[in-house]
């Protein structure tokens, strides 16, 4: 264990904590540690956002250099505008940084020469960022999120429920309408189920269509926009299929903290889902969809039950063992000590 005077300095820049919370004892055992929110500054909309938006881009600037200031090493969660702005302004300190799926479709204008190690969560995403920026070859790093697999347990007594569930934000990327639509498909041949679909949307436009559409298809009595729950867990435990119905995503964790509490996770074929599901728990149209849940619910609970636990045997392990969290801030410390 470091003595805590001798631990180098890292500061820790994020627009939102999500992923990297889980990793922040892990990363104090190594480092003294600062935890930097810096707001995101999406291009304005509205004419008020026009207005505001030079003054909201300066104090991010301002922020950015200031919390940059006195670390040794700066990590930078999301590689974004703050990347850019970090590469331009620290060029003399150790800079790391992390993508998570909409940076590699948009990479920042940042000088990567500058940057030391890049973390990417996916092996898909590595081999993408080599073709974008070929100069990161030997610097891009494959580090799984993290599954707390002791907390998303299995309950004492899991049963059929005849739910399906959907969950996080809700935005045009994630496909809930292409869900509903091939959840309407599955009613004709299994009208007993449900689709439970939790998280809010930004997008309130978005959010009424597709209450229009669960009406339009007569589906008000089977699909349920259940919002922002408080007990996530419940909700994993009370479903039987865990659903990814997304255009693209790195992980969707959702997939996997239902696995560790006992649902069938099923996705659509999204770049680099391969890596994390077998053929069997992947679809490409409906009409495999269709196929694969009546499947499901035809084997039986006994039968199921086996077949996730294979599941979660093979596959939780690239999120919990070894423990991404302390690969991740080792192999920052290490680079930083030979660096020395």
């Amino acid at each position: 264990m470091i003595s805590e005077k001798n631990k180098p300095t890292l500061t820790v820049m994020f627009s939102t904590d999500t992923f990297i919370t889980p990793f922040r004892k892990q990363l104090s055992d190594n480092f003294k540690v600062s935890w930097c929110p810096i707001p995101y500054t999406p291009p304005p909309k509205s004419v008020f956002e026009f207005l505001t938006f030079p003054f909201r881009l300066l104090s991010k600037k301002l922020k950015t250099f200031n919390y940059s200031r006195d670390s040794e090493i700066l990590f930078v969660e999301f590689a974004d505008e703050t990347l850019a702005l970090v590469s331009r302004i620290r060029k003399n300190k150790m800079i790391v940084t992390r993508l998570h799926r909409y940076e590699l479709f948009k990479l920042p204008k940042a000088d990567w020469s500058v940057i030391d190690i890049v973390i990417v969560v996916n092996n898909w995403m590595k081999k993408e960022l080599e073709l974008k920026v070929p100069s990161l070859k030997g610097k891009i790093m494959c580090i799984h999120n993290f599954v707390d697999v002791n907390f998303w347990n299995k309950p004492t007594g899991r049963k059929i429920n005849n739910k399906l569930s959907i969950i996080g934000n809700i935005e045009k990327r994630k496909g809930h309408d292409k869900a509903i639509v091939a959840f309407s498909k599955l009613l004709k041949k299994r009208d007993n189920l449900q689709l439970s679909i939790i998280g809010k949307s930004k997008d309130q436009s978005f959010s009424d269509s597709l209450n229009v559409l669960v009406s339009d298809l007569g589906l008000n009595g089977n699909v349920f926009f259940n919002g922002y729950v408080d007990d996530l867990r419940k909700e994993y435990h009370e479903t039987d299929v865990i659903l990814s119905f997304s255009e693209h995503e790195s992980t969707h964790l959702t997939l996997f903290e239902g696995l560790s509490c006992g649902a069938f996770p099923l996705s659509r074929n999204w770049e680099g889902v391969e890596e994390f599901l077998p053929k069997n728990n992947i679809f490409s149209t409906d009409s495999e969809f269709v196929t694969k849940i009546d499947k499901f619910y035809s084997n039986g609970l006994s039968s199921n039950s086996s077949e996730i636990e294979s599941l979660a045997s093979s596959i939780l392990p690239k999120f919990s063992d070894p423990d991404p969290r302390k690969l991740l801030s080792n192999l920052i410390f290490e680079k930083y000590l030979n660096s020395k």
